[in-house]
């Protein structure tokens, strides 16, 4: 359940973006060093100080990215070609290209990506809700055993807030420590802080945007996982899930995924 300001940046930041025509050399760098785990960062000079945003595209599917310092940005449309243009705010709502290249990525296992750290799902082995998975799956098991044991703590722990979900800002991006110490957020922090705790444990997990067929009408957030045991890719809801067992209800882990449209992976 995501506020219509957010819900805009995240889906279409580059509406009015600018033509490409003279590109200038050597204003950010594509750094692709990271390639081989479907990653890229873009090293941006940090005496610019105009609004900048990444453009990654594969075939007639984009995804747009706020540029953060420091930033890894995912390939997760699987094996191709890619292009990758970043640009810069310029005159009043438009966008100048500064850079753009193209890449062909050639992974060995294609949900690699789906274990790293990127900007809405920013951890490191220190984050807490990362020590946090790191305890709870300490017995070992099957991955199905460790994703059922972060399912368990966020939705026992984590509460959903109403007050945040209205007045969430545009380019926000969640802030995992914070979010562990609040244990409540909306349902983007929910699915960010599973993806981050599953993916800390070697379990690809994605970050999924779209439409739940019990609400329709609202944009929300919520996970797919890869088992490797069975090799499925599997749905979870720990937002809707979270409400529905604090309130005494019953609910299966594994959501049938035929009640998610899915707009957006990450």
């Amino acid at each position: 359940m995501l506020s219509r300001a957010l819900v805009t940046v995240l889906s279409a930041l580059f509406l009015l973006i600018a033509a490409p025509q003279g590109i200038e050399a050597a204003s950010a760098v594509i750094d692709k060093s990271s390639l081989g785990q479907g990653i890229i960062t873009v090293n941006y000079p940090d005496n610019k100080d105009a609004k900048a945003i990444v453009r990654i595209a594969k075939g007639s599917v984009k995804y747009d990215y706020a540029l953060v310092k420091g930033g890894r940005y995912p390939l997760q449309l699987g094996n191709g070609s890619y292009s990758v243009l970043i640009a810069e705010a310029a005159e009043g709502s438009k966008y100048k290209v500064i850079a753009q290249e193209s890449l062909d990525l050639k992974l060995d296992n294609e949900n690699a990506v789906f274990l790293q750290s990127i900007p809405m799902i920013d951890w490191k082995p220190e984050s807490k809700p990362v020590v946090e998975a790191k305890a709870l799956t300490a017995g070992g098991g099957s991955d199905k055993d460790k994703v059922a044991a972060i399912y368990a703590y966020i939705t026992k722990h984590f509460t959903y807030d109403y007050e945040k979900a209205s007045g969430v800002d545009a380019g926000y991006l969640p802030q995992l420590d914070e979010i562990y110490d609040a244990s409540k957020g909306i349902c983007y922090d929910f699915a960010a802080t599973f993806a981050a705790m599953a993916r800390s444990v070697d379990i690809p997990t994605r970050l999924v945007m779209g439409y739940a067929n019990e609400a329709p009408d609202t944009y929300h957030a919520w996970n797919q996982v890869f088992l490797k045991e069975s090799g499925e890719w599997i749905t979870i809801d720990t937002t809707y899930d979270a409400v529905r067992l604090q309130n005494g209800q019953e609910t299966p882990l594994v959501k049938d995924a035929k009640d998610y449209t899915v707009s957006k992976i990450y």
